[in-house]
């Protein structure tokens, strides 16, 4: 892609695309390997991305924890905890403390998917990052974060619902 822009556009300097497009492609593996574990148990990869937020958390969450965690919106949180609770993946309880909420938790299917599927499985896309070297893979971590927080610190860019970008609105 970058020596595409090259031979188009000379004068466009094609540095930091070589960096967004490695990063895309990356993302794409990743998206592909969660996209086939749900495959296999029929889920999609956005419910996936519910199982692994309730397998990391310290303990139930709410849908609302949940939506804000996953930068989607409470409808679509809402339509994958249907659908997980359907397949028996997690469960709803009443939140002891607030009678008119709900907490959602990994049931021990799902923690299975999770444990079997990504965490553990010698086949899965994260195993890659072991290749890496200790050394090379802080490196790459202090970078990417470094870049993150550059990216978030733009006052005209949002990550929003979905994962969309969303320009945000200027204050006078």
């Amino acid at each position: 892609i970058a020596e595409a822009w090259e031979k188009a556009v000379p004068a466009y300097p094609t540095d930091a695309t070589h960096v967004i497009t490695r990063i895309q492609h990356l993302a794409r593996f990743f998206e592909d390997g969660f996209a086939q574990v749900g495959k296999r148990h029929n889920v999609g990869a956005g419910d996936i991305y519910v199982l692994l937020a309730l397998r990391r958390a310290p303990g139930r969450l709410t849908p609302t924890e949940l939506f804000r965690e996953l930068s989607v919106t409470a409808g679509a949180i809402s339509k994958r905890i249907d659908r997980l609770a359907a397949w028996g993946l997690v469960s709803r309880h009443a939140d002891a403390s607030d009678g008119r909420s709900i907490r959602i938790e990994l049931t021990p299917a799902g923690r299975a998917i999770i444990d079997d599927e990504i965490l553990f499985a010698d086949d899965f896309v994260l195993r890659a990052a072991y290749e890496l070297d200790p050394a090379e893979r802080e490196q790459l971590t202090t970078l990417l974060r470094r870049f993150l927080t550059l990216m978030e610190r733009r006052p005209d860019v949002a990550v929003g619902p979905k994962g969309a970008l969303g320009h945000r609105t200027r204050r006078p």
